[in-house]
C-alpha cells in the first residue's frame, strides 16, 4: 500500500511539472504583440492585371492648306498701293475680303527695327462675315487703298520711304484670333484647312514721286512769311479735327499780318476728292487788334477747327485727309487804316494728315466683288 501511495505521489508531481512548463511556454514576451487568430492573418492583395493593350486611336487626317496668296503692289512710297487676294485652289474658297484687316511690316535702309502699322481697331469692321466673299478657283480680288492710313504718323509714316521693305498680313495674328482668313465652304471636296492670316512677298519701295496733291504749290517769292501745320492730327469725329497752323516770320525785319480766320483757308484731298476751305464770309473791314506783329524769327499759331471751313462733302467720309494750310491777304490789307501790313499769299511747303475715324455721313461701303478675269 505504502509503495503505490508514493508512485501516485510521483504522477502527480511529474504531471504537475509537465502543466507549469506547458503555462510558462504560453506566456507571451514582453513588447509582443497578441497573436491573430488564423481566421483574421492578413491576406495578400491580389496582384493588379495587366491591360490588354490596345491600339492608339487614329489621328485625324491633315487637311490642305489652302492655295490662296495675297500678294501688294506699292507703285511709290506713300501710295496708294494695292492688295490682291488669288485663289490657285482647285475649289473654291471663303475669304475676308476688305483691306482695313491689313497690317505691314517695315524696314528702313540700313535699320533693324521693325515698324508695325494697322488701323486703330474703331476704324475696322466690327464684323469679319459682313465682308466675306466666295472666291472661285483661277480668280482674284482686288482692293486700293491708303498706306498712310496706317502708317500714320511719327517713325511709321517716315518708313514709307524709297528703300524700305515692306511686309504686308491679311486677316488675324496671335494666338487668341478667332476668325479665320481663309475658310473652306461646307459640302465642297476636296476639303481644304482655314488660315487665320496670308502673308505677302516682301516688297521693295522705289523712289518715285506720288500722288493725293503732295506737290508745294507756287506762292509768292517775296513773301518773307512761312506757313506749317503739324504732321498728323488724329480725330474720331469732323467737329474734332482741329489744325494747329504756325506763321513764321523768316525775313530780317518785323512783319505786320493780319493771321486770323478769314484770312486762312485748307486744300483738302480726301477720299471724296479736291476741296479749296475757305471761311465762309469775306473779311471784315480792318481794325488794328485784326493785326499781329512778328519780330524777325518769330511764330504765331491759331487752331482752326476745318468743320467751319469745309461745307462740302471733305468731311462726309473717315479715311485719310491730306490738308495744306494757306495764308491769302490779299483782300485784307490794311491800308485804309494806314498800317502797313503784309499782303500776299503763303501756302504750307508740306502737308498734314488727317485720320478721320468717322464721318459726317453714314458708313457706306461696296460689297466685296470678284475681279473680272
Amino acid at each position: 500500500m505504502t509503495s503505490s501511495r508514493t508512485g501516485a505521489r510521483r504522477v502527480r508531481g511529474t504531471l504537475a511539472w509537465i502543466g507549469l512548463a506547458v503555462a510558462v511556454a504560453q506566456v507571451p514576451e514582453p513588447g509582443a504583440g497578441a497573436q491573430v487568430p488564423p481566421s483574421q492573418a492578413a491576406v495578400p492583395a491580389p496582384r493588379p492585371r495587366r491591360p490588354h493593350p490596345r491600339a492608339p486611336p487614329e489621328a485625324a487626317p491633315t487637311l490642305p492648306q489652302p492655295d490662296v496668296k495675297l500678294t501688294l503692289e506699292a507703285p511709290t512710297p506713300r501710295g496708294p498701293w494695292t492688295m490682291r487676294i488669288a485663289n490657285d485652289a482647285s475649289v473654291p474658297v471663303r475669304v475676308v475680303a476688305d483691306a482695313r484687316f491689313l497690317a505691314f511690316e517695315l524696314i528702313r535702309r540700313g535699320d533693324t527695327r521693325v515698324e508695325r502699322c494697322e488701323l486703330p481697331s474703331d476704324m475696322r469692321p466690327a464684323e469679319a462675315s459682313d465682308r466675306s466673299l466666295v472666291l472661285p478657283p483661277g480668280r482674284a480680288y482686288v482692293e486700293t487703298f491708303e498706306p498712310r492710313l496706317y502708317c500714320f504718323s511719327g517713325k511709321a509714316l517716315n518708313a514709307l520711304e524709297p528703300t524700305s521693305i515692306v511686309v504686308a498680313h491679311l486677316g488675324w495674328l496671335g494666338k487668341g484670333a478667332g476668325e479665320w482668313e481663309v475658310s473652306p465652304i461646307d459640302g465642297v471636296d476636296p476639303q481644304i484647312a482655314s488660315q487665320k492670316h496670308l502673308d505677302a512677298p516682301p516688297v521693295f519701295l522705289y523712289d518715285e514721286k506720288f500722288s493725293f496733291g503732295q506737290g508745294a504749290p507756287a506762292q509768292d517769292r517775296n513773301a518773307s512769311l512761312a506757313l506749317q501745320g503739324p504732321e498728323s492730327v488724329e480725330a474720331e469725329s469732323p467737329d474734332e479735327v482741329g489744325v494747329p497752323v504756325t506763321l513764321r516770320n523768316t525775313g530780317s525785319r518785323a512783319v505786320l499780318v493780319r493771321f486770323r480766320p478769314d484770312t486762312v483757308g485748307f486744300e483738302v484731298f480726301s477720299p471724296s476728292g479736291r476741296e479749296l476751305c475757305a471761311w465762309p464770309r469775306r473779311p471784315a473791314a480792318p481794325t488794328p487788334e485784326l493785326f499781329t506783329r512778328i519780330r524777325p524769327g518769330g511764330t504765331t499759331q491759331m487752331t482752326f477747327a476745318m468743320a467751319a471751313f469745309c461745307n462740302d462733302d471733305s468731311l462726309d467720309r473717315d479715311g485719310l485727309l491730306v490738308v495744306r494750310p494757306w495764308l491769302d491777304t490779299r483782300g485784307a490789307s490794311g491800308k485804309s487804316i494806314g498800317l502797313d501790313a503784309f499782303t500776299g499769299w503763303v501756302s504750307a511747303a508740306t502737308p498734314t494728315f488727317v485720320r478721320l475715324h468717322r464721318g459726317r455721313g453714314l458708313p457706306t461701303r461696296v460689297t466685296p466683288q470678284v475681279a473680272p478675269p
